[in-house]
Formats: structure tokens, C-alpha cells, sequence
């Protein structure tokens, strides 16, 4: 058998547009790299200067949503400021769930 989807230990970085130009970005996953989520929504407040939340998901699982469009600034603080690896952090493109790695 293998391994469970909720078992893979990785980062996902989403992106969504809430109304107009207002987006949110969520952080799932850090949790499976023993970072502690309200640690990490204060670093992200601190370095983007907005509004971050520790929220509960529909599957009962928690993710950081930081107000703004920060995916692509988020990456380099994620793997620098938590120590997560590069290969475990993807973004997550659309609502069709595709992953994709983070670029070199």
C-alpha cells in the first residue's frame, strides 16, 4: 500500500483572488515540518507588514492565510526563516490542485 495524500510531508503556497484585486495567500503544511503556526504568521506579519491568520480548513486542518499577494516573496522566507528544504515547498496553481515545484 502506499502512502496517503494528508501523509506526504510538503508545503503548499496558494494564491486566491478574494474580490477584485484583493488576494489571500495560504500556507499549508508547516506543521509536518515541526514549525509552530502562530510562530510563523508572526514572522510573516513582521516581514510583509499585513493582516496573517492561523485558520481552520474544511478538512480540519490548519493553514496560514496572509492577506495579499506574497507567493512568490513567501517561498524564499519559508525555506530561509523555518528551515523547510526547497523540494518540500510547492504552489498550488488553480482549483485544479496541481502542484507545481518551486523554481531554482
Amino acid at each position: 500500500g502506499g502512502k496517503k495524500k494528508a501523509d506526504v510531508k510538503e508545503v503548499t503556497v496558494a494564491s486566491k483572488q478574494r474580490q477584485k484585486n484583493k488576494y489571500v495567500c495560504m500556507v499549508r503544511g508547516l506543521e509536518k515540518f515541526d514549525v509552530k503556526l502562530a510562530d510563523a504568521c508572526k514572522i510573516f506579519k513582521k516581514k510583509f507588514s499585513c493582516g496573517a491568520s492561523v485558520v481552520e480548513t474544511a478538512d480540519n486542518r490548519e493553514e496560514i492565510e496572509i492577506q495579499g499577494n506574497v507567493k512568490d516573496d513567501i517561498v524564499p522566507l519559508i525555506i530561509k526563516e523555518l528551515g523547510v528544504s526547497k523540494e518540500f515547498v510547492f504552489y498550488l496553481e488553480g482549483t485544479g490542485a496541481k502542484l507545481t515545484k518551486v523554481p531554482a
